[in-house]
């Protein structure tokens, strides 16, 4: 028994370690990218609106000055407006593709297998970053870059490869504390690799340029999809969701219309067969992930631009590092804190905690005048 054991959890960390390296380099890839491509359109935005001005000096100034009437604020607000109407265009690009792609590949992986879908998604962010990189360099207009996002939305980001890479999670664990365990450890991993692309992105348009930052991140979108090759497929033959027609042998012929149709009726639909669904409690417990996931993304597309701002005026250098410190420390504390909860919590007990110390980081960061509000919500 203890060498069919481990047997398994040797067969668990050749499929998760290299999920955690692909999933790592493609979220470094992401965060990167995204910090250097609103830097990049920030100055490609001022330069164009003022171009006999100090890029530099300028929005440095604009961002700290507290006084509404001078020229210098009132510039830095029709950059801030131009680089708002950027950022709508770039989130529809990548969020309204992101509605369908991510129900319907985390649906189609239980038919079609898991390692086809965390291609696609590491293959379109691959393909972004290489557009985006070639043109920083040729310095093509940055309203470009929204149909650039289209590709990533379509292939499904890395929110379908997050779906993807917790339903592996899920063939790999049985439900209980291992797989929340699995879990932790995975978004520890992840987001570490947040925390260094957003390190990269400060440091690397510092020294060498916003086209050599997005370099990089195509070297580390493209390192995903290299390591994506070694990750085992988990979901074997014989445990691939089957359709069958009622009353006959024969597989009914896959559509996606279908396939769309069972996911609504998953949703809104009783299962005859099991009676005792608690479906509704994964209804609840899903709907609150995709809230306090909209409030962290909504967040994360505004703080560095307040954080440039007053009362705080950061540097990108200052942006970058508080940035990883905020980010690694919030993963390690998530990583050891959940074995210690385990032992006097349920896992329900251990989302409700965490989603209350996410609402009381959002208020500190909200109302926050000095750094130490800020080191005080880091530690939510």
């Amino acid at each position: 028994m203890t060498n069919t054991n481990s047997s398994e959890d040797s067969g668990s960390l050749r499929t998760f370690v290299p999920l955690c390296i692909a999933t790592f380099f493609l979220f470094s890839s992401y965060v990167n990218g995204v910090h250097t491509a609103s830097g990049y359109t920030i100055q490609t935005f001022w330069e164009q609106r003022f171009p006999n001005q100090s890029d530099v000096n300028s929005t440095d100034r604009s961002h700290c000055d507290s006084n509404t009437t001078s020229q210098a604020y009132q510039e830095g607000e029709l950059v801030q407006k131009s680089v708002a109407r950027w950022s709508v265009y770039i989130s529809l690009a990548q969020g309204v593709p992101l509605i369908f792609t991510s129900l319907l590949f985390s649906s189609l992986s239980d038919t079609l297998g898991r390692k086809p879908f965390l291609y696609i998604g590491a293959f379109g962010m691959c393909i972004k970053q290489l557009l985006m990189t070639l043109a920083i360099f040729c310095r093509w207009n940055v309203y470009l870059f929204a149909p650039f996002t289209l590709i990533e939305g379509i292939c499904g980001s890395w929110v379908a490869q997050l779906a993807i890479a917790m339903c592996i999670i899920s063939d790999l664990t049985s439900a209980g504390k291992s797989r929340s365990f699995f879990i932790a450890v995975f978004s520890f991993v992840y987001g570490f690799g947040s925390s260094l692309g957003t390190f990269l992105s400060g440091y690397v348009v510092t020294l060498f340029g916003h086209d050599y930052s997005m370099a990089v991140s195509s070297g580390l979108a493209v390192s995903s999809v290299v390591v994506t090759f070694f990750v085992p497929e988990t979901l074997a033959g014989s445990n691939k969701r089957q359709n069958h027609n009622t009353g006959k042998d024969h597989k009914k012929k896959f559509t996606c219309c279908g396939n769309c149709q069972e996911i609504m009726k998953f949703y809104t639909k009783d299962d005859p067969n099991n009676p005792d669904s608690l479906r509704w409690k994964f209804i609840t417990a899903i709907s609150a992930f995709i809230f306090i996931k909209i409030a962290r993304l909504g967040a994360f597309s505004m703080e560095a631009y307040y954080l440039l701002g007053s009362p705080y005026c950061f540097s990108p250098e200052k942006i970058s590092v508080f940035e990883t410190v905020k980010e690694g420390f919030s993963e390690m504390f998530i990583l050891v804190g959940i074995k210690v909860m385990h032992k006097c919590f349920t896992d329900e007990g251990i989302a409700l905690l965490s989603n209350i110390s996410s609402i009381a980081q959002f208020i500190l960061f909200g109302i926050g005048s000095k750094e130490l509000y800020l080191d005080i919500g880091n530690s939510d």
